[in-house]
């Protein structure tokens, strides 16, 4: 059984929550008519199975977490999609992804998705899906308009916020931060800013923190899956394999 949470990492948690639904408000104000540039990506893309009800997203299944809560891994995922977004969820990883991640945390790990893990976002910008941003942001202007500039920087230093918001949670807690998705943190990436905010954050932070930091493929279309069965080696534990994995994506990709 899971330990109860900390008061240090409550603590932490509560300040990041506060400090999260802060951030939202300021973002969601930051690019005038975002929902409706939002929809106009969505309309152009032609889905019609949806509408844009939430520009920026706070996850809401933060606030369900108690002093009694335990947390067993910190996952950063992408962005809000479809169903995120939904006035009625705000909370992340509930569309197919979520439901593979649910399914393999369940069998795999014998945890509680939705109650032992704390989920995140790269960014809490809404699009239909993560590659999309780019998109959105040629829909908002050319470069150096007064929009475009302001969409750029609400994709940047969302990131960066985000960042350390993880940050504080992991430092602050015994769980590993489980990045989930890495190909667009190169140096082209989208989430490179995002990149970027974590090696200022660790590199001043000590090694058994840093190792604690686990990159993996994202769980849409069975990627991750399909990771462990390629990289696993069946002589070590699930959670070593995990450790050992994460970390040399997490060296590969990041370099640290």
């Amino acid at each position: 059984m899971l330990p109860d949470m900390k008061p240090a990492t409550y603590a932490a948690l509560e300040a990041t929550r506060r400090d999260f639904r802060a951030l939202v408000e300021e973002w969601s104000a930051a690019v005038p008519g975002l929902a409706a540039l939002q929809d106009e990506l969505r309309e152009s893309l032609g889905y019609d199975d949806y509408r844009v009800e939430t520009p920026v997203v706070y996850n809401r299944d933060l606030d369900a977490l108690g002093p009694e809560s335990r947390v067993a891994i910190i996952l950063v995922a992408d962005n809000p999609g479809k169903k995120e977004q939904l006035a009625r969820n705000n909370r992340y990883l509930v569309g197919q992804s979520g439901k593979l991640a649910e399914g393999w945390f369940a069998r795999e790990l014998k945890l509680d998705f939705r109650k032992d893990v704390l989920i995140l976002n790269k960014t809490p910008l809404h699009t239909p899906k993560t590659a999309e941003l780019r998109k959105l942001l040629v829909l908002a202007g050319a470069p150096g308009t007064k929009r475009r500039s302001a969409l750029e920087s609400l994709v940047r230093d969302s990131q960066a916020a985000m960042a350390e918001l993880a940050f504080r949670l992991h430092a602050a807690s015994e769980a590993p931060l489980w990045i989930s998705g890495y190909g667009e943190l190169g140096p082209k990436g989208l989430f490179r800013p995002y990149a970027e905010a974590l090696g200022r954050l660790y590199a001043d932070a000590a090694p058994a923190l840093r190792d604690r930091v686990w990159l993996f493929r994202h769980f849409s279309m069975n990627q991750f899956a399909i990771e462990m069965k390629e990289k696993r080696d069946p002589r070590g534990s699930l959670m070593e394999e995990l450790a050992r994995i994460g970390a040399e994506n997490r060296k590969r990709i990041l370099g640290w």
